[in-house]
């Protein structure tokens, strides 16, 4: 079975038209990526997951999950993915076409599903071992409201 690192690198040479690939995790940091950016990949990273998140949130207020984010600049398209445990962000020139990049996506979530799946449960279990505390559910809210009361 291929690694993140090789899918991410099967993209950009299937579809020339493609320029770049980022995966980034649920927090905006960079897993793998592929292609020259002129950003670092932590700060296209926070921005890409940040873009994500506003649209995330209109969807929410429209009653509808967001899937897919498509956006046509001058130059490039970018297609934005949403995973179980990330973003899968695949930008191309203007020429390439949406279909192929789409497609593109969908096999490489597909694929990296299994292996992030497969490393949240080798995780799991070093957490056990390690006898870690797994990080509770309670939400953003909830933890930032105990700040408040506790800088009153």
């Amino acid at each position: 079975m291929a690694n993140i690192k090789e899918i991410i690198e099967g993209i950009m040479k299937r579809v020339p038209e493609i320029v770049g690939v980022i995966l980034i995790d649920i927090d905006g940091i960079p897993i793998e990526v592929a292609g020259r950016f002129e950003m670092k990949p932590e700060d296209l990273g926070a921005l890409l997951a940040a873009c994500y998140n506003s649209y995330a949130q209109v969807g929410t207020e429209l009653m509808q999950k967001l899937d897919s984010i498509i956006v046509e600049y001058g130059d490039l398209k970018l297609c934005q993915n949403r995973m179980p445990r990330g973003l899968l962000t695949i930008i191309a020139g203007k020429n390439a076409y949406i279909g192929m990049i789409r497609l593109e996506a969908k096999r490489a979530i597909d694929a990296i599903t299994k292996i992030m799946q497969d490393t949240m449960e080798l995780r799991r279990e070093m957490v056990k071992e390690m006898k870690f505390r797994l990080p509770d559910s309670r939400s953003i809210a909830d933890i930032l409201s105990r700040f408040e009361k506790e800088g009153s």
